[in-house]
């Protein structure tokens, strides 16, 4: 999945929901650059809802350009659908 981004954007809030707690995604983001910024899973806040919920914040501004995010199902019961 790819998001753009243009100049002056301070926020950036990713919100990968798939609401079945019994299975595991994974989302690694990526910058304009290339840069991974990191992997995140499920219970990276404390919290296992099905949800990754991410702010990504610059009071200097986010990298302006496209964005990607890999979504990986790494603990999954046959299929199962996310919204991002």
């Amino acid at each position: 999945m790819k998001k753009s981004v243009s100049s002056g954007l301070t926020l950036l809030v990713i919100d990968l929901n798939w609401g079945d707690s019994t299975d595991s995604l994974r989302l690694k983001v990526y910058t304009p650059s290339g840069a991974l910024l990191g992997t995140y899973y499920d219970s990276a806040d404390g919290i296992t809802d099905g949800r990754i919920h991410l702010y990504i914040q610059n009071p200097n501004g986010i990298e302006a350009g496209t964005w990607k995010y890999e979504v990986y199902g790494y603990r999954v019961t046959g299929t199962e659908d996310y919204t991002i």
